[in-house]
């Protein structure tokens, strides 16, 4: 039986988003809208959810659901319903034995950032993950993690882009007694695509292997001041297809500020392979910065932004290499007036600029949300 901190917490939402270019569309004369597309549109999204968390002994169970009615004002066509659920099984063994055991099941509709596609596309995802951490010694941990992804899409015409990998990580980590923490990971992946991509005519098999081996640190410089990430090397070979092969540094990076109680200054950097599951079936390398503030006047009230800069570099079969210059810029402007109750206001804008003809874009999009908890 549990304790009192079991709790069902059902939550109800919505949220209203303006957007000046929803399919992210060139500003280019000849990047015409097809027949029945209108480039702006209002979308309503209203969301019902519940949050279940279960405690017994040292054990802890959690269920979150929610389903969402999404509805345009100009595109009807893309009207639909999306989901997004998780339960996890936290559990504990004794002091030194600690893991998860989780499902996460995400099926949301495709956005249309980094396709040309006109259409409504539902992406369901599959995601069972476990991990096991053994805390051998007080300052020593050694963690192990398996995972499997599958991401399958509705719309016949990006079928092509269903992609599974599994992943595998293992690492050990040692904290000092000031809390800081240093440590080795080591990550490989399968992935492959089930269906080929054609290529020239030939039908190619994107199957691939990665191998990444990083350096972890969080390191507590002073008192407001902290510092923490990854830098490592990483390799993905291509059997079938060594010309897409990568191999390079790979870092994620981040310094955090707190000058006083109520304000907080992020700065991110990062050099990484990407796979978006909506995008292509290649990887993209992206490099970037981004800065996040967060300003909150008072407990009910906060400010926060968030800045960002990066390049992507697309693997191609054939022909010139894709680059892609991307800025974004987001305020938010969130008032709690109680406790289970929360008013989000919101402007995000961006661009990207690419040396592929009609794929450049610029868009502004505006947001307000409301969400009450019971």
């Amino acid at each position: 039986m549990g304790d009192l901190s079991d709790i069902f917490k059902p939550f109800v939402a919505d949220t209203v988003t303006y957007d000046d270019n929803l399919f992210r569309r060139s500003s280019n004369v000849n990047a015409v809208m097809p027949s029945g597309f209108v480039k702006d549109d209002v979308m309503n999204q209203a969301t019902v959810g519940s949050a279940i968390n279960y405690t017994l002994g040292r054990q802890k169970f959690n269920l979150n659901m929610s389903v969402s009615d999404n509805r345009f004002v100009n595109n009807q066509s893309m009207d639909n319903v999306s989901t997004n659920d998780r339960a996890v099984w936290q559990w504990q063994l004794g002091r030194q034995l600690s893991g998860m055991l989780a499902m996460l099941l995400p099926a949301p509709w495709g956005g249309f950032t980094n396709t040309t596609f006109f259409g409504l596309d539902m992406i369901t995802g599959n995601n069972p993950f476990a991990n096991l951490n053994y805390t051998w010694h007080p300052r020593w941990k050694v963690r192990t993690g398996l995972s499997w992804q599958d991401f399958r899409h509705s719309a016949s015409q990006r079928k092509i882009l269903n992609q599974e990998y599994a992943t595998a990580l293992a690492s050990v980590d040692y904290t000092t007694p000031s809390g800081n923490s240093t440590g080795l990971q080591y990550t490989f992946i399968n992935g492959k695509y089930p269906n080929r991509e054609l290529i020239a005519d030939v039908p190619v098999d994107n199957k691939y292997r990665q191998h990444n081996i990083s350096t972890l640190l969080t390191w507590n410089m002073t008192e407001k001041t902290r510092f923490n990430g990854n830098v490592g090397y990483t390799i993905r070979n291509y059997p079938d297809f060594s010309q897409r092969d990568f191999g390079g540094e790979t870092f994620n990076l981040t310094l955090s500020w707190t000058p006083t109680p109520k304000t907080l200054l992020a700065l991110s950097g990062w050099h990484q392979l990407a796979s978006w599951p909506d995008v292509t079936t290649n990887y993209q390398t992206t490099k970037g910065f981004s800065l996040s503030p967060m300003w909150r006047p008072s407990p009910k009230l906060a400010l926060t932004a968030k800045f960002s800069r990066q390049t992507l570099g697309y693997a191609v079969a054939i022909g010139i290499p894709r680059h892609d210059t991307i800025l974004n810029g987001q305020v938010s402007l969130v008032y709690t007036p109680v406790t289970n109750a929360g008013i989000t206001l919101g402007y995000q804008a961006g661009t990207r600029d690419t040396n592929r003809l009609l794929l450049d874009y610029a868009f502004n999009s505006g947001f307000s949300s409301v969400m009450l908890k019971f």
